[in-house]
């Protein structure tokens, strides 16, 4: 399939800008799967059929939305990212968190159960209140944490190993990748690590 805006309906380029704009990043097929009916509809019309489908059509949405670019790059700002829900909460995390709060980037955990060496994805922490939070974000599951695919039934004791290694006091917030689709659902989860770091909330700092 050649590119061409000309070649998709406008309704699909600017329902997909409008999906990405939703979540923080241009949208894969993986998460058009947690968007709603017509997000899925996207996803069986350009992602299913194959690459070469897919391309094409990213290629007709930055003709029409030029700020979206064909293929989103994991790398931002100088880091590197696991995944475009790790890109999209980082992203979330930079416009929520207030100006006397820190946001560290794939810091150490001290302290691991089954690593003596591992690194949480994000870590919030304030000076003032001496306390701070950790974040995990999980791409690959949603809150049922049910392994449909074949990848997510390969790596299921992986992530749950990599979940439950934090020490008591340092439990992390957890994000996963259908929060990541949902703005209310995403942002309540960053508060509650906001609220956590503040001076009365419960976390000590590592």
């Amino acid at each position: 399939m050649a590119g061409g805006a000309g070649l998709f309906p406008r309704r699909d380029i600017d329902l997909y800008a409008e999906l990405s704009a939703r979540v923080g990043v241009c949208v894969n097929g993986f998460m058009l799967a947690d968007l709603g009916r017509k997000a899925w509809d996207l996803r069986k019309k350009y992602w299913q059929p194959g690459e070469g489908a897919w391309v094409a059509f990213r290629e007709a949405v930055h003709q029409c939305h030029p700020h979206l670019p064909v293929e989103e790059k994991l790398a931002q700002d100088g880091l590197e990212f696991d995944s475009l829900y790790e890109l999209a909460v980082y992203r979330r995390l930079k416009s929520t968190l207030p100006s006397t709060l820190k946001l560290d980037i794939h810091p150490v955990v001290k302290g691991c159960i089954f690593e003596e060496a591992a690194f949480a994805d994000f870590k919030v922490s304030s000076t003032q209140s001496g306390k701070s939070c950790f974040i995990e974000v999980v791409g690959l599951f949603d809150r049922t944490f049910t392994a449909y695919s074949s990848t997510q039934k390969a790596r299921k004791d992986e992530t749950l190993r990599r979940l439950h290694r934090y020490p008591s006091s340092q439990r992390p917030i957890l994000i996963f990748k259908d929060m990541v689709c949902d703005p209310e659902q995403v942002m309540a989860a960053l508060r509650q690590a906001i609220a956590a770091v503040a001076e009365d909330g419960l976390r000590t700092a590592a």
